[in-house]
């Protein structure tokens, strides 16, 4: 009897210590996502408030296996006049950081120019793997007194919002990742009411850490190149201001109450606060649609240096920004689109312009004319 407990023992042990050195070894593993559905964990009783969280997780998404190794993301670019005071005959422009942030996350990048036609924007997007709204200055509206898109730039931005959704309900996956005004546009695309954006105060920029929601804990985002990798960052960002802030609007919470587009198409994963103590929504990801947006600035903790601005470049900020650039990443590889070949596509890739030092509050940027 005693020699058989022993033995039972052991391989409770055994199985104890695999689990503790090799927590859920396959579910956590982004190439298995698309074949098999996520295991449910059995409700535990401190998890009722969880459990309505995690019926809309897009854990439930069919995610297509990593198998694109070369995967190119289409920028949006952003209208220079009359926004910036730049000396330059350029129209458009793309922050080097964005670009960079891209290829740390090891995919290429082609520029999409808000002055391109509709149809070059088409010939374009059927070829990428993923798009990228930045942040920068321009108006989502007009001064009309009904919310009315600008050409310069809303347009554009709505329209390749509408082919990525309609390529995802068609069964191409195809990711979006929206940054501060691309965050705030990828919401007005999907509810064009002036209510959707309020004035918050946030200039001079600033550092800021997160409140998490509920559905942050089962979301896609921080779940999907694994969960343990996803607790450690949103533990790092709870705890330290990692997140760049610069910004004049914002989405209040309130917009996430009740029934509407919102609500329907998003779930909310974080809050911030302004400089006066308001709360405004930090992170989104789709509950249908690999769509995802930040408030923040992912890319200026690594690569925007302006002295006037507080960039948390320390080890923790950094780490941050990698996940994301990473995760982005990780789902355009998801996508199988691609260019004829590559003497088709080299001339579309942002090798072909050089990066302009400005010295300022971008670091360099890309001109486009």
């Amino acid at each position: 009897m005693a020699k058989k407990l022993i033995f039972i023992l052991t391989l409770l042990f055994a199985a104890l210590g695999r689990e503790l050195l090799y927590p859920e070894p396959q579910k956590d593993n982004p190439d298995n996502w698309g074949n098999h559905p996520r295991p449910h964990r059995p409700k535990r009783r401190h998890d009722k408030d969880d459990h309505d969280d995690q019926d809309d997780s897009p854990h439930r998404w069919n995610h297509p296996i990593q198998n694109n190794t070369r995967p190119v993301i289409g920028i949006l670019s952003l209208p220079i006049h009359p926004y910036e005071p730049w000396n330059t005959t350029a129209n458009t422009y793309i922050a080097a950081s964005y670009v960079k942030f891209v290829e740390m996350g090891g995919a290429r990048v082609v520029p999409l120019r808000v002055d391109q036609s509709f149809e070059e924007l088409n010939f374009l997007f059927s070829r990428l793997n993923g798009i990228l709204f930045t942040g920068g200055g321009a108006n989502v509206w007009t001064n009309d007194s009904i919310p009315t898109w600008t050409p310069d730039y809303t347009e554009k931005a709505c329209y390749l919002y509408r082919l990525v959704k309609e390529a995802n309900d068609n069964g191409n996956y195809y990711p979006l990742w929206g940054t501060c005004l691309g965050f705030e546009a990828i919401q007005v695309c999907e509810n064009n009411e002036f209510e959707t954006l309020g004035n918050f105060n946030g200039e001079p920029p600033y550092t800021q850490s997160h409140d998490f929601t509920p559905k942050a804990k089962w979301s896609y985002l921080f779940n999907g190149i694994g969960r343990k990798y996803g607790e450690i960052i949103r533990k790092i960002m709870t705890d330290r201001k990692t997140s760049l802030l610069s910004h004049s609007h914002g989405v209040s919470p309130s917009m996430y109450q009740g029934e509407n587009n919102l609500t329907a198409t998003f779930n909310m994963l974080s809050t911030m606060l302004d400089k006066s103590g308001n709360r405004f929504v930090g992170i989104i990801e789709g509950k249908k649609y690999p769509i995802f947006a930040t408030q923040f600035h992912p890319e200026k903790n690594i690569y925007e240096w302006d002295p006037q601005v507080p960039q948390p470049h320390d080890f923790y900020s950094v780490k941050v920004s990698t996940y994301f650039a990473d995760f982005l990443v990780s789902e355009a590889r998801r996508n199988n689109n691609s260019f004829e070949s590559e003497e088709e596509l080299k001339p579309y890739l942002i090798y072909n312009w050089w990066p302009i030092y400005q010295n300022g509050y971008f670091t360099q940027s890309y001109y486009f004319q």
